[in-house]
């Protein structure tokens, strides 16, 4: 038993020495904290020769750049308040960089309007910066292409209401009277049998795809009337870039999110209290307004 008490007590005193120079090691470190401030100068020393390595610092690195040349030009460009569109005036425009292949415009109003004769510096370099995010959105909203698969099953709903209301036949007149064709007097002054005919006939186009479809319409008039569907589609593209132009000068909450797929750059706009629109922009534009990476 004795033994078995001096072997402990040997274990004891052996734990006992490391924890009381740990415990003096501890105490030294927490009144100088030398070890902290070696540690520090010696980081100082190393991290000027050290490589940036890896995608995330890459990332870090482009955006950071990105938004240096951008401050930096804005530097160069002088403001005239007054000639500032009005909606600068009233929203903050704002451009934030993810990585090297994306980017993320955002739109808020602002809480009061600006006045002309009450703007400091800052508020100058802001309204200068929100001048030229919002020429960068604009411009690229004129160049976004919607993509055709939504606007034309719109265009082949439409037609189809057109069908059913009569006035796709005057379209019809329209479009072969343009190309002097004679079965452009087919859909004029059209009779009661002669309506219901056409329906039957032109019905089955605009339930799929035009270049599938089984009709006896013929060459002539399935040709006419896939213009019809294209030009409706068309319209409808228009619009829609419209409306998102006529959202970028004014409305809150406004936001168009580009991301670099392959050799061009998808991107949604989202307008508040409306589905997000799918939008397709050509990489050159986008590279040269923004500086994304090739």
């Amino acid at each position: 038993m004795s033994s078995f008490s001096h072997a402990l007590s040997r274990i004891a005193l052996c734990a006992l020495v490391p924890f009381c120079t740990a415990c003096v090691l501890f105490f030294i470190e927490y009144r100088t904290q030398c070890a902290a401030r070696f540690i520090g100068q010696y980081l100082m020393r190393q991290n000027p020769e050290r490589e940036p390595r890896g995608a995330l610092w890459q990332g870090i690195l482009a955006s950071r750049q990105t938004r240096m040349a951008l401050y930096d030009s804005l530097a160069e460009t002088p403001l005239e308040p007054r000639q500032a569109p009005l909606p600068v005036l009233q929203n903050h425009y704002q451009l934030q960089y993810h990585g090297t292949h994306a980017a993320f415009f955002a739109v808020a109003q602002r809480d009061t309007a600006l006045q002309f004769d009450h703007l400091d510096p800052e508020t100058l370099r802001e309204l200068a910066y929100s001048l030229q995010i919002y020429e960068h959105g604009r411009y690229l909203l004129t160049q976004a292409i919607v993509p055709d698969d939504a606007s034309y099953l719109r265009a082949l709903i439409g037609t189809q209401i057109a069908l059913e209301d009569g006035s796709l036949f005057h379209q019809l007149h329209k479009r072969l009277l343009a190309k002097d064709e004679p079965e452009a007097w087919t859909f004029l002054k059209m009779k009661e049998e002669d309506i219901a005919y056409w329906r039957q006939h032109l019905a089955p186009l605009l339930s799929a795809d035009l270049n599938r479809a089984q009709s006896d319409a013929g060459p002539i008039i399935t040709a006419a009337l896939a213009q019809v569907v294209q030009a409706r589609a068309d319209s409808l593209r228009q619009s829609e870039t419209k409306r998102l132009l006529a959202a970028w000068d004014s409305a809150d909450g406004f936001e168009l999110r580009l991301t670099r797929t392959g050799d061009q750059f998808a991107a949604y706009a989202l307008v508040p209290g409306h589905e997000a629109t799918a939008l397709v922009l050509p990489a050159q534009p986008v590279q040269q307004r923004l500086g994304l990476a090739q």
